[in-house]
């Protein structure tokens, strides 16, 4: 390949790159705080809360899961935010990942949605506390 190409197709890779961080920054700090909620799979229920940080980081903690998450805030990954919906991962004790997307509703006060955790169907609606 020629510098010259080499050199254009680089910056504009580290363009992008850069525009799609501030996005995600950008629109994830209207969800940034404190958010407490519930959580359901199948017959089994208890308590979560999810905390969005600087820097694009979140962590969650649930109650009545500590076999498969422990009592601990767990930091997730995969954290992504399209300006509608609120998709991550939450890595587990020896079990798949809890994948889980969460619709922002009522004006960023309120995140609803699920996800799939080892097979089953989950439930998560979270309420802002901030």
């Amino acid at each position: 390949m020629q510098p010259i190409k080499f050199w254009r197709s680089s910056a504009l890779a580290m363009a992008l790159l850069t525009v799609s961080a501030a996005t995600l920054a950008a629109d994830l700090a209207a969800l940034r705080g404190k958010w407490s909620g519930i959580w359901y799979i199948g017959m089994s229920s208890g308590k979560a809360k999810l905390s969005l940080e600087d820097g694009n980081r979140a962590r969650i903690s649930f109650t009545n899961l500590t076999d498969e998450f422990g009592d601990a805030d767990i930091e997730v990954t995969r954290l992504n935010f399209d300006g509608e919906t609120l998709t991550f991962s939450v890595p587990s004790k020896g079990s798949p990942l809890f994948a889980v997307s969460l619709k922002n509703k009522r004006e960023g006060k309120l995140l609803d949605g699920g996800g799939k955790f080892d097979g089953a169907v989950a439930k998560l609606v979270f309420d802002k506390d901030d």
